[in-house]
């Protein structure tokens, strides 16, 4: 069965890229449609390969993130067309290829064309569908048709939307209350583990850890929190995410090995999933669980 993620840890997760979106729409006054899909693909580059742009942006003046922004509308505008670009300066995106660090271009969109669509619609439906319905139902003035209907699903249209690459979005509002969500429906919220050679025995006395977006953690942190809980002998070791693609990627999760696995089943204590607090930084603990299971 897979794990339920609240609404709420969702967000903390993906705190960041809300900020950014809330931005575009409330403060740059930007098309929603418009800065969602821009959002799906910076999120789907990322999934790529390409570092994690987003992050950085919560500290750089407007005019940086305006021209980022633009050249992401280029990019999507030229995704509606079959034809290569005319020439490497076309539309352009050196800014892009500069905060990345990494040779981006209209030429790897024309290249990648139907992998970028596919991928930017699935990142729209599973990741921004569920990450910024709040800041829409803010943005767009949504009221409840009637108290049954917010209590189970409102759907909410964005103008924009059947687009004619990307397809239908479908939006769901349930409410500013809490609510769970299947981490099935999360493909790329909640890393899973890596493939790995230790024993069940470790496995039991392992806790899995991820962390939000743009907040990592260093081992030394980790050590830190749990070993001041229950004891500096109680942690034995903490295995960070060593496969990060990308220059400037940040490790998104880690296990942590401790003495007994009562120590796990007391941090636990009975639920999936739980969340911890620390200097500002949210991030979440489930069991370990081999990813071949």
């Amino acid at each position: 069965m897979a794990p339920m993620i609240s609404s709420n840890d969702l967000n903390s997760y993906y705190k960041i890229d809300r900020y950014i979106f809330s931005q575009l729409v409330t403060v740059f006054m930007r098309d929603p449609a418009e800065s969602m899909m821009v959002i799906a693909l910076w999120l789907w580059l990322e999934q790529e390969g390409y570092p994690n742009i987003i992050s950085k942006m919560i500290s750089w003046p407007r005019f940086f993130l305006e021209i980022l922004f633009s050249e992401a509308v280029s990019a999507l505008k030229f995704l509606e067309t079959n034809q290569p670009p005319v020439s490497s300066e076309e539309g352009g995106m050196n800014f892009t290829s500069q905060v990345m660090e990494r040779d981006i271009s209209l030429q790897l969109f024309h290249e990648k064309r139907l992998d970028a669509i596919d991928g930017i619609k699935k990142v729209l439906n599973s990741v921004c569908a569920k990450i910024f319905t709040d800041i829409l139902v803010n943005h767009l003035k949504v009221t409840p048709i009637s108290e049954a209907e917010i209590r189970f699903n409102q759907h909410i249209q964005v103008t924009g939307f059947p687009h004619e690459q990307f397809g239908n979005i479908e939006i769901v509002w349930k409410g500013f209350t809490d609510y769970a969500i299947s981490a099935e429906e999360l493909p790329w919220s909640f890393p899973g583990p890596e493939n790995n050679t230790f024993s069940e025995e470790e496995n039991n006395r392992t806790l899995f850890l991820t962390f939000s977006r743009g907040c990592p953690m260093k081992e030394t942190e980790v050590r830190e929190i749990f070993s001041g809980l229950f004891g500096r002998d109680s942690v034995v070791d903490v295995h960070i995410q060593e496969n990060v693609s990308g220059n400037n990627a940040q490790p998104l999760f880690a296990r942590l090995v401790f003495r007994s696995a009562t120590t796990v089943d007391g941090i636990l204590n009975g639920r999936i999933i739980t969340r911890f607090h620390f200097r500002g930084r949210y991030f979440w603990g489930r069991k370990y669980k081999h990813s071949s299971d």
